[in-house]
């Protein structure tokens, strides 16, 4: 209504039921709408994204390779902090059996780390085939090898 109390049909732009694409255009041609446009787009959207993840595989082993070097690099600090306390948990030559020692926890003998434990938390058993390759022992003492050269 306007100010006069005349009633004023609704503009056909804010109607919600109008759909232009229902409807014949004056020329008899069918256009699609700005809504159906965008969904079109926002599909190829997500099947692109889809079709990218599975061309980024190469990425996924860099992670990976990351994600070892980390994990010994964290066994490496925290063996020689062990080592340095004078805890027993090298298996001479054996760096699978070393880790897990490492793992369940090993506890300091002397110094002012005396009577604390030394465990890895955040790596899983599982985790050390990877994160071993980049461990070195050199003369009883575990070494961090960023080649990963070792065997």
């Amino acid at each position: 209504m306007d100010i006069y109390g005349n009633y004023k049909p609704v503009p056909r732009l804010l109607r919600l039921s109008y759909l232009p694409s229902s409807r014949l255009r004056n020329d008899g041609s069918r256009a699609f709408s700005l809504l159906e446009v965008l969904t079109i787009i926002c599909l190829i959207g997500i099947l692109s994204s889809v079709a990218l993840g599975w061309y980024g595989s190469p990425h996924g082993e860099a992670m990976e390779k990351v994600v070892n070097q980390r994990n010994a690099q964290e066994i490496v600090s925290l063996g020689v902090c062990a080592t340095m306390s004078g805890a027993e948990f090298v298996v001479k030559n054996d760096k699978q059996a070393t880790a897990v020692n490492l793992i369940v926890g090993t506890v300091g003998q002397y110094g002012s780390w005396k009577g604390k434990l030394f465990r890895l938390t955040n790596i899983r058993p599982t985790d050390l085939p990877g994160a071993l390759t980049f461990v070195k022992f050199d003369a009883g003492l575990l070494l961090y090898d960023p080649a990963g050269n070792q065997p």
